[in-house]
């Protein structure tokens, strides 16, 4: 089924009601705003293990790392056929990622300039490290917890231990710091 809103509340609505497995978000106001009403509908009103795909291309691969560590799975550019729109949305349903077109690749020393005690200073247990890894690969909490055998709380008080060692403020610069320190899960 294919459902097209205008209005957030009755995209809300209908989450609750028909449950998808992915959902595609195009506000029209960029990126940014694309990935927030992405994380509003997932986190308060999709089922527990729904994705999303952005309506707009990621421009480059910092664009990527934000969008990921979001809890995004993916950017395309709604001008696509329709075969590739759903081959992607197919790809995001079986747990993959999708950036079409593919965006353009920055230096890694540009894009990961992300400050902090090294992991071995900032004495990181075992468990801390492992979420710390999902959140790379860009996981949400309930991914994370549902990966590593652990309830979704005990994955939060590992995020916040992990994210007050590595002093980083927030989830991406978390993800960013573990993916500059090749911590991977």
């Amino acid at each position: 089924m294919v459902s097209s809103f205008g209005d957030p509340e009755q995209a809300a609505d209908a989450f609750r009601e028909e449950a998808p497995d992915v959902i595609l978000v195009g506000t029209r106001e960029g990126l940014a705003s694309d990935a927030a009403a992405a994380q509003k509908l997932l986190s308060v009103h999709a089922a527990p293990g729904a994705k999303a795909i952005l309506l707009h291309p990621a421009a480059t691969s910092m664009e990527v790392s934000q969008v990921l560590t979001g809890g995004v799975h993916g950017c395309i550019d709604p001008a696509m056929d329709e075969d590739q729109i759903i081959r992607a949305v197919t790809t995001v349903a079986l747990g993959g990622a999708v950036f079409l077109p593919a965006p353009t690749v920055q230096p890694v020393e540009v894009t990961l300039a992300i400050d902090g005690p090294s992991p071995a200073e900032a004495r990181l247990t075992e468990r801390e490290r492992a979420v710390l890894g999902k959140l790379a690969r860009g996981l949400s909490n309930s991914e994370i917890a549902s990966e590593l055998f652990l309830a979704e709380a005990t994955v939060k008080k590992h995020l916040t231990q992990a994210m007050r060692k590595i002093c980083q403020p927030d989830r991406l610069r978390a993800g960013l710091y573990a993916y500059q320190h090749g911590i991977f899960g």
